[in-house]
């Protein structure tokens, strides 16, 4: 078990290719949170919230499999599907690092262009972190990821 962590291009669609992909444990990801907090890379906010189906007068059983609903329900599923993939996407204006709850959750949410120029910026002004890169393998190979994300369209943790 462990986080899925995926590469996406400028649309938004799966990079493709190894190098595109890396899984931390669920063990190691309180640690890689502690040293990415530790260099300054991540933000503190809140966790968003989800719309509820109950806003968009749906329920559960609307998105059951075999479920044919009328155009009216079809439309507001929809709607529903919109702002949830919204809360997914979303991003500060002016990201000062990752907001931890993106990595602390494997609900998919995009990690930005933006913010890993901001993580990636404020650990590099840190003196000496090609010994923090050389120390620990998984943490050189997890920054060279972060770097490639931000030169393609961010990433997802699944």
């Amino acid at each position: 078990m462990g986080y899925d962590i995926y590469i996406q291009t400028p649309d938004g669609k799966p990079a493709e290719g190894d190098e595109n992909y890396f899984r931390i444990a669920w063990t190691a990801m309180p640690r890689t949170l502690g040293a990415m907090s530790n260099f300054g890379m991540l933000a503190e906010l809140p966790v968003p919230s989800y719309p509820t189906l109950s806003a968009y007068g749906l329920e559960r059983g609307d998105f059951q499999p075999g479920t044919q609903p009328d155009q009216a329900t079809a439309n507001r599923i929809a709607e529903y599907r919109a702002a949830y993939q919204a809360v997914k996407d979303a991003a500060e204006s002016e990201p000062t690092g990752i907001p931890a709850y993106k990595l602390m959750y494997n609900d998919g949410f995009l990690v930005t262009v933006a913010e890993l120029s901001a993580a990636v910026t404020t650990y590099e002004a840190h003196p000496h972190v090609d010994i923090a890169e050389m120390r620990d393998p998984t943490w050189r190979y997890w920054m060279a990821f972060l770097r490639r994300a931000k030169t393609h369209g961010g990433f997802r943790t699944h």
